[in-house]
């Protein structure tokens, strides 16, 4: 919170200071007047699930933004997987995300896969074609 100094209109002897928010988001009225928190483009929307299915016990996974920012990493415990990603508003590039798997850890080892995919409000599904190496 921050202060602002407060005139309002037609009753300048109500002058005074009200807290101001510092944080983004809705719209919200402070004291009788419309105060406008809104989003950088930069902030989430919300949330979002992508399921990768036919995953290879052991494989790694690391999904990163098409520009390299790497959003999740793990390793696959079973053969599905669930992401829950942050969403962002349609256009913005950290919606655009690429999906590498690779099981080279230990034998049977499995070429990489890789694939890209665009967050949307719908939750998708990928299926992962993992070929032996």
């Amino acid at each position: 919170m921050s202060l602002e100094l407060y005139f309002p209109p037609f009753r300048p002897w109500w002058t005074s200071f009200v807290d101001f928010p510092t944080s983004r988001g809705v719209i919200e009225a402070s004291y009788g007047v419309l105060r406008m928190r809104s989003r950088l483009p930069e902030d989430s929307v919300g949330t979002t699930t992508v399921t990768l299915t036919n995953l290879v016990i052991g494989s790694a996974i690391q999904v990163e933004t098409q520009a390299g920012a790497v959003v999740e990493n793990r390793t696959a415990d079973t053969t599905t997987e669930v992401f829950t990603l942050a969403l962002y508003a349609a256009g913005n590039a950290n919606n655009d995300l690429r999906i590498k798997v690779r099981k080279g850890s230990a034998a049977t080892y499995y070429k990489p896969y890789e694939t890209l995919a665009t967050l949307t409000s719908a939750a998708q599904s990928i299926f992962v074609s993992q070929i032996p190496d």
